[in-house]
């Protein structure tokens, strides 16, 4: 029976609704059965090797033996230790590195970032776009327990972001400019932590953006999933915790009950 998306998009949890649940972290969705099956492995958002939820990544990739995996964000690039990866792109660099040792292939589930800033755009300014996916990026890189060239890896990010949002060239005191306007006080580019995007917050215009990125990347992440499972059957993908719980009902409806169901 093919697979009603739009109805299983329906089941994506609002955040009101995500506020009343309790779950625990890592979250861990597994749907299907012996011939479809899928894992999504809901973790925190971390780049620390000693993170005991590296080692149940491993684990619950191999147990499943995946045809395919699926990463959240931008596809980072494979390295071929485990500490480099992970120190450098968290959760997704494992992954990658996972799957390249056994010859897995790999994607994003995730809306290119081009793709992100175009539908934002059609809700908000241009400048209110650019300074949430700016604080975005740099509570990501700042998270980063070994961090890359900073000029280099904002260039290129800005280099993406920049012909989707308008801007011919982005410059660091056009989006100080933009964040003092937006958020009423001065950029620390090496400040900046996730609070400014969390979308559980209601303080900053910049959480209620991310309330709206994170619906639009929740529609997204479902149909690269439920069509990755179409195609390869077999499939395990990482993402943060909010993602996978908001997910779950939505996975359950197109791909059918639980594994714990099943027995």
């Amino acid at each position: 029976m093919p697979i009603d998306i739009a109805a299983a998009a329906r089941r994506i949890l609002s955040f009101s609704e995500y506020a009343r649940i309790r779950h625990p972290t890592p979250y861990v969705i597994d749907v299907g059965g012996d011939d479809t099956r899928l894992v999504l492995f809901g973790g925190r958002h971390s780049s620390d090797p000693a993170d005991p939820m590296f080692d149940q990544i491993v684990a619950a990739f191999a147990r499943l033996s995946p045809a395919f995996a699926m990463h959240e964000g931008t596809p980072p690039a494979v390295e071929a230790d485990r500490e480099v990866a992970i120190r450098r792109h968290g959760e997704a660099g494992l992954v990658r590195h996972l799957a390249a040792r056994v010859g897995v292939e790999t994607a994003s589930m995730d809306i290119p970032l081009e793709d992100e800033a175009r539908l934002l755009l059609g809700h908000m300014s241009q400048g209110d776009a650019l300074v949430y996916l700016v604080v975005r990026q740099l509570a990501s890189f700042n998270r980063k327990t070994a961090r890359m060239d900073f000029d280099g890896y904002f260039g290129d990010f800005f280099e993406r972001i920049g012909p989707p949002l308008g801007i011919a060239k982005i410059t660091w005191p056009h989006i100080a400019t933009q964040h003092e306007r937006l958020l009423g006080r001065a950029l620390a580019p090496r400040n900046v932590t996730a609070i400014e995007t969390d979308p559980m917050r209601n303080d900053l215009p910049t959480q209620r953006i991310s309330r709206l990125s994170n619906r639009l990347r929740d529609e997204y992440m479902l149909r690269r999933l439920l069509d990755a499972v179409g195609e390869r059957q077999r499939v395990f993908a990482t993402v943060g915790v909010s993602h996978a719980v908001m997910l779950e009902a939505a996975l359950v409806e197109a791909i059918g009950r639980s594994k714990e169901e099943m027995e």
